[in-house]
């Protein structure tokens, strides 16, 4: 990243996350950096992840994110749309899939279209960056993007298999898992 703005948001939350700390066994960290495109809001993200081999669930157990979005006008309304938009992220990138058939859409209901339950809610750290941009950027929702990248990136850091489809549902975990082992 060239940008002084981005490298900041990197490092910050490379120390957040403690990234070159060993990990429990069967976890594994990983990254993605937004840089917020016209909303002009940095964002870099850090996951930490598991996934049950056996059944193929991704469970996200810390996100860190850190994110400079020039002047923070309301900060602790800005760290609530960060979390809600992480959240969203996690949902959109391991489970959120709606179906359609014959131009239907299938899903009706929370029942048939499964969104996180708060004890699926991974504990997330926040950090505002003051890089010294004194104009205010636009940050609603800037924390749903890197969402499903870092937790790509997780699992590939912890079982060498790339997921670049997304939901990273359970099923597909495990095709992936058995393509890249050479089980299929």
């Amino acid at each position: 990243i060239t940008d002084a703005r981005g490298r900041l948001v990197l490092e910050t939350v490379r120390k957040m996350a403690e990234w070159d700390k060993p990990r429990a066994p069967g976890r594994a960290l990983g990254v993605a950096y937004n840089h917020g495109g016209a909303w002009n809001c940095q964002i870099a993200e850090v996951v930490e992840v598991s996934v049950d081999r056996v059944s193929g669930a991704i469970k996200v157990h810390k996100v860190w994110a850190a994110a400079d979005p020039g002047m923070a006008i309301q900060p602790k309304h800005l760290r609530q749309q960060l979390e809600t938009g992480i959240i969203w992220g996690m949902s959109a990138g391991i489970r959120e899939r709606i179906e359609i058939r014959n131009g239907e859409v299938q899903q009706s209901n929370f029942f048939d279209y499964p969104v996180p339950r708060m004890d699926e809610i991974p504990d997330i750290e926040i950090k505002l960056v003051d890089s010294g941009v004194m104009q205010p950027s636009g940050a609603g929702q800037v924390g749903v993007p890197p969402m499903a990248p870092a937790i790509a990136n997780a699992v590939y850091r912890l079982t060498g298999t790339r997921l670049r489809a997304i939901p990273m549902l359970p099923a597909r975990v495990k095709t992936a898992l058995a393509e890249s082992e050479g089980k299929l």
